[in-house]
């Protein structure tokens, strides 16, 4: 089955079909669930929270 891709030129969403213009927005759906798609965003955020964590306990040791 074919993923639709979709276009949205001056605030009106439309099915992309051809070829479409240099300043429209085209984008399509993701094949995640809602689920996953949280489930990521949570892991990078504590992935990116500890980053930030570590820099700065190096930043004030020195």
């Amino acid at each position: 089955m074919a993923t639709k891709v979709y276009v949205s030129l001056n605030g009106v969403v439309s099915e992309a079909v051809g070829t479409q213009p240099k300043n429209a927005l085209l984008f399509a759906p993701s094949k995640k669930s809602a689920a996953q798609v949280i489930l990521e965003q949570r892991a990078n955020r504590r992935k990116n929270s500890q980053f930030i964590k570590e820099r700065l306990d190096e930043a004030f040791k020195r």
